[in-house]
């Protein structure tokens, strides 16, 4: 082969080797804009289809539809949104490299939806109604009563109250406070420290009880107990939810004890 071919060869050689260059620089720009349009989709169907669980799940809710519940909200906790629901809540940031600027998911103020723990407004329910088909009794708010049921939460102190308004003639109390710490234990699981309470009635029979105010155990005698059962109470505390769904209407949790709450923002 003469010097003058193998100069040729080495150029037509040089040429390809940069044509192959440019075209895999070329190449990841196109494979990257398939990609963030195939992600645009599926964000688009997903958002429609948490909108539409979402109207469902309010209508199910204001219906007391126990099952319906229980099978949209694990329906919509597939697609929940808020991926770190506890994120500031007292200070709670975790492994997490979220930015700073984000605000507490949960604070704020919520209104109570549905729940199938009856024992949520259970000093409201004053009445007892027979069940059908039973020689049993349930208990039930008394007939002309409105009861208003929620919680305020301060993201930031690591506190909520929980709060049951009863208006009416017929109404038990006038209001009724639970103050409650709240500690993140993981970027779902929330522990609650029952502190104090305060029930306000200007109809009690005894002046105290206009304003009774009271206080719980100290969250000492819970761990105690949770020891005893065998249970970590860094994992498993007295009391505790896991947030299965977050936005910035609505929010959905379980309890340590199965109990499924929905609440709304007001």
């Amino acid at each position: 082969m003469t010097e003058r071919t193998r100069l040729v060869l080495f150029a037509i050689a040089t040429v390809a080797a940069k044509s192959v260059d440019a075209f895999s620089t070329l190449a990841p720009p196109a494979a990257k804009k398939s990609s963030t349009n195939a992600a645009a989709t599926a964000g688009l169907f997903s958002g429609l289809k948490r909108a539409s669980l979402k109207k469902q799940l309010i209508e199910a809710a204001n219906g007391q539809d126990e099952q319906l519940v229980i099978q949209l909200v694990d329906e919509l906790s597939a697609l929940n949104p808020t991926s770190f629901p506890t994120y500031g809540l007292g200070g709670f940031t975790g492994d997490a490299s979220a930015s700073t600027s984000m605000s507490p998911p949960l604070d704020g103020e919520w209104r109570l939806l549905f729940t199938n723990a009856k024992d949520a407004e259970a000093p409201a329910r004053t009445e007892k109604k027979r069940e059908k088909g039973s020689g049993g009794f349930e208990d039930e708010v008394r007939e002309g009563v409105d009861i208003t049921t929620g919680q305020r939460i301060d993201a930031e102190a690591g506190q909520c109250i929980n709060y049951i308004y009863a208006k009416g003639e017929k109404r038990p109390f006038d209001q009724l406070e639970i103050t409650i710490k709240m500690t993140a234990l993981s970027p779902t699981r929330v522990r609650l420290d029952f502190q104090r309470g305060r029930a306000l009635n200007e109809n009690a029979p005894l002046p105290f009880l206009k304003d009774f105010r009271f206080s719980f155990p100290p969250a000492l005698v819970g761990d105690v107990l949770s020891l005893l059962r065998g249970k970590d109470p860094n994992v498993e505390p007295p009391a505790f939810f896991d947030v299965l769904y977050l936005d910035d209407q609505i929010r959905a949790h379980r309890t340590g004890e199965g109990k499924l709450f929905v609440q709304r923002r007001p």
